[in-house]
Order: C-alpha cells, then structure tokens, then sequence
C-alpha cells in the first residue's frame, strides 16, 4: 500500500491543518469544559482507594478505569468526525468499548513480558518497543471497528502503519512523549503533596495524558481519513462562525422550556414542527436530546425510523449511520422502516468504520427479510465482515449456506465465489 505522503491530497484533506502545525492545541484539548470536568470528576472519585472496601474498591476503581477510556474513545471519534470540542459526556460510545480498552492493554502486557521470557533481554527490547509503536494503531483499530480481536491482529498494525507511513510514527513517538511527560509530572509533584491530594493529582495528570493521546489519534485518522478508509461526519474544520440557523427561534423556545423545566413541552414544540413542516438537523437533534432526557425510548427509536428515511432521501447517508448507531444503543434490533434502504445504509456504515453497525442491521434486517431481494449482497457484506474482520469464518460460511439454500442462482455470482474462497481458507495445506 502507498504510503500518505504519495497521495494527492483531496479537497476536503486540503483544508484540514496537519496536526503537527496544532500540537499545542491537541495538548490543551483536555483543558476545555466538558474534558475539564470529566478528568476532574474522575480523578476524585479514585479517591474509593481510601475508604476500607476490599474487593468492591478494587471493582470500584475498575470502573473508573473504564469510565475514563469510554470517554476518551468518545473523544477519539469525536474528533475524527472533525469536531474540535471535547464532548460534554459519552453518549455515543458503548460501556464495552472501555472493557475492550483494559484487555487491550492487559494483552499487551502479556505479549511484552513473552517477549522478555522466550528472547531474551536484548530480543524482548525490539519486542517492547515493536509494541509500543503499534499500540496506537491498535486503540485506533478498536475505535473505529469495536472488535478487539482485530485490533489485537498484528496485521491490522501493519496495515494502519503501511497506509499512514511516517506520519503514523510521529504520532506513536508522540504518544510515548505523553506518557513520560505524565510520569515527569507526576514524581515531580507527588512527594511534596499529602496523600489524599496526590492521589488526584496524580490520576488527574494520568486522565490528562489519555484524553489528549487518544484526541491525538482521533485527529491523525481525521486528516488521513482518505487513506484509511474513514469517512468523517465534517470534511472540513469550521473556519467561519456558524450561521443562524433557520428554525433558531423555534430552538430558542425549546431551548426557554428546558431552562424553565418543562422538558415535555419543549419534545411537545419540536414534534410538532417536524411532523407538520420538518425541520432542519438542528431541530432533530434537539428533539432527540429531550426524548432522551425524558427516557422516551419508542419515540426515539420511532423518530430514528422517520429521520433515518429523511436523511437517506437528501443522500446524507453518512449522518444516517450515525443516527443508526445511535437507534441501535436503545435497541440492538432496531430496523430501518423502509428494508429497501439496508443495503445502501450498511454498506456506507463499513465505509466509515462502523462494521457492528452494518452487522447489526443486517442481522436483524435479515432475520424479519428472508427472502427480500438484496439477501445476497447484505448477506455477502455480512459474511466478509465477520470472516474478514472479526475472524469468525465458521459463522461466515454458515450465513452463506442459507442464503444459498434460499437463492441458489447466487452461486454463480459473488455470493458462491466468496463461499469458495471460505472454503479454500479453512483446505488442509497439500501435501508435497
């Protein structure tokens, strides 16, 4: 594969700032309000460390843990979307992501101390420090697919570091100067504090270094978005104030119903104006928000269903996905309401790095569909993500032995050359 600096830069990449041109800024990340707060809360509360609970502390602390990867993966995406403020809370990133964060590293771990056992001190060097660089192409593999077992492939490092070249290897040195920076800071200041404020210091310095690292990585997949495959939900950096929006005075009196405490006449305002008129995405967006502040879950699955439609329509795929995503948190069954749009909604889902999504949807799609037309080529995207990105071949060759059961013209086509391929996978080697 090339390597980035062979490409021509697209439009959209040519107004992105190269993120050696705004170190500073990525080092201040953590420093804005809602980052700010969450690094703060976090550090606090492993203050559990002093409070006599045994085996619950040690889950308590667990969780922080992952509560804090949880929101640096959200700022990871975030910022790989091409938007530059921290994210208030984690809303769009599951719980399973920060879990799948701590194997992570306990598995790497694991592959550095083997390397030390079976090679030696001087051989377990080259090891530690192969590990080292290819970790962030490891936390970036985990965000964008959210399958721990390929971001634990090796392959999947060298395919990130191949297709980004030196720029990737900036970023891995920069990510190891955050982390020595962090631990300078911390021996800097730790002795001379009492022990309970240490304690927050030091886990506020440590919350820092990740959500900063991790805003890092987002950014490297923002500007080189082109080469891995990543389509972000803004092409280009906002280089101008945003306009006013259209419905603003409509958001404005939502906005004084939330504020006076009225949450349901604000869901009752924007309702009303998208079922009547529509309303622009600013409008949706609020709408959402309020149903999810009043736990209305069927009607944000139902609105999900209709926006979904609508998006789709104006050929805003990319935002739809995201809307999927967001649909498929409530309920992991969620269906689209028109089947015929599965394909085209799943398909732009794997361009942009969100393979569960598009599983997700044609699994359930495919379960109420049996016999709708586009079973063998959703079936087919299904099949190669699952052999192909989560190493499940068995289950691959499975689906697709039901689709050919059901449409047995397809094993002329894609569907029977992927099939034989599988196959070919799982062939005992020839003997000489």
């Amino acid at each position: 594969m090339s390597t980035p600096h062979r490409h021509a830069p697209s439009p959209a990449r040519a107004q992105i700032v190269p993120f050696w041109n705004r170190l500073r800024e990525i080092s201040l990340y953590p420093t804005r309000s809602g980052a700010l707060t969450t690094i703060i809360v976090l550090a606090v509360c492993q203050l559990v460390a002093f409070f006599p609970l045994g085996f619950f502390g040690w889950i308590a602390q667990l969780l922080i843990w992952v509560a804090l990867y949880k929101y640096a993966f959200e700022c990871l995406r975030a910022t790989a979307d091409g938007r530059l403020e921290p994210p208030e809370v984690a809303v769009s990133v599951e719980d399973s992501l920060g879990w799948s964060q701590i194997w992570l590293q306990v598995a790497f771990f694991v592959l550095n101390v083997a390397g030390l056992v079976a090679l030696g001190p001087v051989g377990g060097a080259f090891v530690g420090i192969f590990l080292a660089v290819a970790l962030p192409g490891a936390i970036m593999s985990l965000a964008m697919d959210q399958n721990l077992g390929h971001a634990l492939n090796p392959l999947t490092w060298i395919s990130i570091m191949a297709r980004l070249g030196w720029p990737y290897i900036a970023v891995a040195a920069l990510y190891f100067v955050f982390n020595i920076s962090q631990r300078y800071a911390q021996a800097l200041v730790l002795p001379v504090l009492p022990p309970v404020i240490s304690t927050v210091v030091f886990y506020f310095i440590t919350n820092y270094a990740v959500v900063a690292t991790f805003h890092l990585m987002g950014y490297l997949i923002y500007q080189y978005h082109d080469e891995i495959g990543y389509e972000p939900a803004a092409k280009t950096m906002p280089l101008a104030p945003r306009l006013r929006d259209p419905d603003q005075e409509l958001l404005d009196e939502a906005a004084q119903h939330i504020h006076d405490n009225q949450p349901e006449a604000a869901a009752a305002l924007l309702g009303g104006q998208l079922r009547a008129r529509g309303g622009t995405e600013a409008v949706h967006v609020q709408y959402r928000k309020v149903l999810g502040v009043l736990g209305r879950r069927d009607e944000l699955l139902k609105h999900g269903r209709e926006w979904i439609a609508v998006l789709v329509a104006q050929d805003k795929d990319r935002r739809a996905v995201d809307v999927v995503r967001d649909c498929q948190e409530i309920d992991p069954a969620f269906e689209l309401a028109d089947p015929d749009d599965v394909a085209r909604v799943a398909r732009k889902a794997v361009d942009a790095g969100q393979s569960q999504v598009a599983l997700r949807l044609v699994s359930t799609w495919y379960k109420s569909h049996p016999k709708h037309r586009d079973v063998p080529v959703n079936c087919l995207l299904a099949a190669k993500l699952l052999a192909e990105r989560m190493g499940k071949e068995d289950t691959a060759r499975a689906l697709l032995d039901r689709v050919l059961q059901a449409f047995p013209q397809a094993l002329a086509g894609e569907v029977g050359a992927y099939r034989r391929f599988l196959d070919t996978l799982g062939a005992p080697p020839a003997r000489a």
